[in-house]
């Protein structure tokens, strides 16, 4: 009985992953092959909606918007969070102040994300606070248009999604013993071998576990695109407009096919590097 006990403290944890993952998936999978009539379905099996989403005209706009978006964000979140994550984790020694430095980045999630999104406004606007630091230092004549522009888009997002950059990259940068770079240095090591060698190959798992959490996080975002880049076309933005028009079958299609194309990108990356050494190791 008592070995058995530890499958029943599953139960509720995996109902919940059930039920509220692989069903709704799994409709969605089923919904996807249905023939679409307005508003509404037919149960009629079908593949012409996979077919008309993948050979459409804006099918390839729509997907190097979607990949190139979430892409370059990831990229600029990690060029930005590992120099951070990395001062973070060496250079910090005061326990209080690296909890004052975690508060400081947990801080704009306690906020409704409503109220963020409307507070960038007042920052990036035209009569917003940036333009008015760019005039009084005169730096510009007249300001700058941020806002509807992919340019907002790249801000919002790394601005969101940083922090889920930089905590992987501390875990994995913390368990870093730092007497193994003060060695390196010691033998006349050259500094981008000491940090590309030692530093970023045992931060690689962190990295590309943070690279994984802001891809994920931007691809299936569409009321961010919507709302701040300037109509910027995506796949996500898509399926929320087939679902608004209560185009089920082929709202789901195109779901299915932005979940495959991101499982296809994830296993890639984690071909790269095994990052149950976070825990693990």
């Amino acid at each position: 009985m008592v070995r058995h006990t530890r499958y029943v403290l599953l139960l509720p944890g995996l109902v919940t992953f059930v039920f509220f993952l692989i069903a709704p998936l799994a409709i969605m999978a089923v919904m996807s092959f249905f023939t679409p009539v307005w508003p509404g379905y037919r149960t009629d099996l079908t593949l012409n909606n996979y077919v008309a989403y993948l050979t459409s005209p804006q099918f390839r706009i729509l997907a190097f918007n979607t990949f190139s978006t979430s892409l370059v964000t990831a990229f600029i979140c990690m060029i930005i969070g590992f120099p951070f994550a990395y001062c973070y984790t060496f250079k910090i020694k005061s326990e209080r102040t690296r909890n004052y430095i975690t508060m400081l980045l947990l801080a704009p999630f306690l906020i409704d994300w409503t109220i963020r999104s409307v507070a960038w406004i007042s920052i990036l606007g035209e009569r917003g606070f940036v333009n008015s630091m760019f005039l009084s230092a005169g730096l510009i004549s007249e300001p700058i248009k941020f806002l509807f522009t992919p340019t907002a888009l790249f801000i919002i997002w790394v601005q969101t999604n940083l922090l889920f950059m930089i905590f992987p990259m501390n875990l994995a940068l913390g368990r870093m013993d730092p007497e193994v770079i003060e060695a390196a240095k010691v033998l006349k090591a050259p500094p981008y071998r000491v940090f590309y060698d030692i530093v970023f190959k045992m931060a690689l798992p962190g990295v590309i576990c943070g690279f994984i959490f802001v891809f994920v996080n931007t691809i299936s975002d569409y009321v961010t695109p919507s709302l701040w880049a300037g109509g910027l076309q995506t796949l996500g933005l898509s399926v929320s407009n087939y679902a608004s028009q209560f185009l089920w079958p082929q709202a789901s299609a195109g779901g299915m096919i932005l979940l495959v194309a991101c499982i296809i990108v994830l296993y890639i990356l984690l071909k790269v590097v095994d990052i149950k050494k976070l825990v693990y190791e």
